[in-house]
Parts: structure tokens; sequence; C-alpha cells
């Protein structure tokens, strides 16, 4: 994919426990099934840096497909290609989340479309 600069969002965050206890964690009930996914993809637990940089280029705007306010904040979901060690670039959905007082998008989850 080419990197354009200007399509880039800005306060991005992921709880490091997102990545090893969800994401890529085959012992995780609703995770476990993601994991297979980004697992077989290349990603892994030593070189989870990998996938926090694939979920970070994802969420661009250009990519943002839905935006929705609620009492908790603002919901954020943007879907493509999420970019893998393995250059297969599935299909991903992203959800991230600000609060009202904060203008950081923190990272909910991702799964495969």
């Amino acid at each position: 994919m080419a990197d354009d600069p200007d399509d880039w969002t800005p306060d991005l965050t992921i709880a490091a426990a997102k990545i090893h206890g969800y994401l890529l964690n085959l012992d995780h009930r609703k995770g476990r099934h993601k994991a297979r996914v980004l697992l077989a993809c290349g990603f892994t637990q030593p070189d989870d840096h990998l996938l926090l940089s694939a979920l970070f280029r994802h969420a661009r705007p250009s990519q943002l497909v839905r935006e929705v306010a609620g009492v908790h904040g603002r919901k954020y979901v943007y879907e493509g290609p999420l970019e893998t060690p393995d250059g297969s670039n599935p299909l991903f959905r992203s959800v991230w989340q600000s609060r009202p007082d904060d203008p950081r998008r923190f990272f909910c989850t991702a799964y495969p479309l």
C-alpha cells in the first residue's frame, strides 16, 4: 500500500493486553478465532509490534466507514485490508472509541470480514 501522508489518524492508542491477551491469544474465548486468522497471516506474540503497526495503519481516514456518537463518546469503524507479514492483507474491520473528555481513539477490537 502506498503511504499518503495526509491519510493518517492522530492520537490512536492500543493497550498491550488487547494484543497479547486477546487478538493473539488462542486461549481467549472470543479472541481465539481472531488469533487463528492473525497467526496464519504471520503475526506472532514475540513480534507484536508488527500487529500494532498494522492496526495503526488500518485506522486511516480513507478506511473510516462509520462514526457514531454515543453516551460514552464516539465510536469509529474502519474497514479495509490489514497489512500482514505474509502479504495476504485480508479485509478487516477495526473498532475504536473516544471518550467525551479525551480526543484519543482507543482500540476496541478487530476481526476479519
